[in-house]
């Protein structure tokens, strides 16, 4: 088993010499397995081996025993040890997620903490190919695409390592009675009541015993083989991305309608769930019945169609945009109301925008100006000018159009989506005549001339992480 841990390593390049790995340990056949021939390629590969145990408390005496056998494993092999422990059980019901979800965060955010602790850059696991076997069978059987069917990654953001990854549980165990190594057995993997339980137990038994002897070899050549095709889907999907997506921010998604309309409709699901992901922080929880309805409401719903996404996020059809966003209502900004500082800078923090108020003899700018940029005749204007976002009757004298407009029905015209029309600022005269709708128009009285003395620069600075 040796040569196939270190071919393993060699494969996914896990470690280089001088890294300080942080081996989690539970105790069970795997995880003692792996610390055992770690500690045997240690100065082989040149690296430094760490040892972490969480105790989960499920178990009590049960789980305690776990921590003091890892405690002896790691003195026995001279390992510097860190053993903790926390109320899981307590977590998970403060949070409302499942005991399994919250074990899974808290021991993460253990080996974390831990590895900053012991300076180390590297984190191996337990995992096995029965493992990456038992991942993939459950995620086709609860409906998946490639990006779920490639199952357990040799390497996790760079420092989550799999060493056992393409080992069968078979030789593990055999490994370990070899060497002998006493191991500890977790009575809850030996209960039916966990679908990856009964996946383990009963179903992978049966469709060896019936279907196919080599079962484990099989689901982890698949994975391996949809590990790559994903990374290549990944690839041509960055592409559509940067064609279709108009802005990206924490709190809002948009992509371009007519050109998300145009891609392939493999690569229209993929976009979603990307920016699903992007708003969500997660990639998972998020299936294909999901995926499917909401470009069902893109292709063949009208606009301002709202369809409720897992994860509280909504996706809205617009006039030329689509939008994913939280529920929070994010596109429409707190009321505010703000002096204009001239010459200065003025924050807008209810949109994270700016507008630069510059002082100038002279200007004149003929025809439709820069929306983000205009020049107004000061002395027409006067100070103070006040910025704050719209109001109810709101009506102004759009420059390049004859006569007055309600600003609601300007915005309506410009497909403004409703929920995002209270972000835009609105500067207006003492007396409250509206001077510049800041980013899309200003009003014609108010424009620079040839004859004009002291100007006025006006500018703003949108708070808005574009995609490149």
């Amino acid at each position: 088993m040796l040569d196939q841990v270190r071919a393993t390593i060699e494969k996914y390049s896990m470690f280089k010499p001088g890294d300080r790995i942080l081996v989690g340990v539970s105790g069970g056949p795997d995880s003692t397995a792996l610390v055992h021939v770690l500690h045997k390629l240690m100065d082989e590969l040149q690296i430094s081996l760490y040892v972490a145990h969480l105790d989960h408390r499920f178990r009590g005496p049960e789980s305690a025993g776990d921590a003091e056998f890892v405690r002896i494993l790691a003195e026995r092999l001279g390992l510097p040890a860190v053993i903790k422990s926390e109320d899981v059980a307590a977590y998970a019901s403060a949070v409302n997620k499942s005991a399994q979800t919250a074990a899974r965060e808290i021991r993460y955010r253990f080996f974390a903490e831990t590895a900053r602790e012991c300076g180390c850059n590297k984190l191996a696991t337990g995992h096995n190919a029965n493992d990456q076997a038992e991942t993939v069978l459950h995620h086709f059987l609860r409906g998946t695409g490639p990006a779920g069917l490639r199952g357990i990654p040799p390497i996790r953001d760079g420092w989550v390592t799999r060493p056992l990854i393409e080992i069968p549980r078979g030789l593990i165990e055999k490994y370990c009675r070899e060497e002998n190594l006493a191991t500890r057995t977790d009575s809850s993997n030996l209960k039916n009541v966990y679908t990856r339980n009964r996946i383990r137990l009963e179903l992978i038994p049966l469709l060896e015993k019936e279907y196919n002897h080599n079962l484990i070899e099989t689901l982890v050549r698949t994975s391996d083989i949809f590990r790559e095709e994903e990374a290549y889907l990944e690839d041509v999907t960055e592409g559509y991305w940067r064609e279709v997506c108009l802005e990206a921010r924490d709190d809002l998604i948009s992509l371009d309608l007519k050109k998300f309309l145009e891609i392939p409709r493999v690569m229209q699901r993929r976009i979603i769930r990307r920016g699903w992901a992007t708003l969500t922080g997660s990639k998972h929880n998020i299936a294909f019945v999901n995926l499917a309805a909401a470009i069902e409401l893109i292709v063949r719903s009208g606009t301002g169609s709202v369809f409720d996404m897992p994860g509280s996020v909504k996706l809205e059809k617009g006039y030329q945009r689509i939008s994913l966003y939280r529920f929070a209502d994010i596109g429409a900004a707190p009321d505010f109301l703000y002096q204009l500082t001239v010459p200065g800078v003025t924050s807008i923090p209810e949109t994270g925008d700016s507008i630069i108020a510059e002082q100038t003899k002279g200007g004149f700018c003929s025809g439709q100006q820069d929306p983000d940029e205009i020049i107004i005749d000061l002395d027409k204007v006067g100070l103070p000018i006040n910025v704050r976002n719209r109001k109810s009757g709101d009506r102004f004298y759009p420059s390049g159009f004859s006569g007055s407009k309600k600003l609601k029905k300007f915005f309506i015209d410009c497909k403004i989506p409703r929920r995002e029309r209270n972000r835009y600022p609105v500067l207006v005269t003492s007396d409250g005549k509206i001077i510049w709708i800041a980013g899309m128009r200003a009003d014609r009285r108010w424009a620079a001339t040839p004859g004009t003395k002291r100007a006025l620069r006006l500018k703003l600075i949108r708070n808005v992480k574009k995609q490149n």
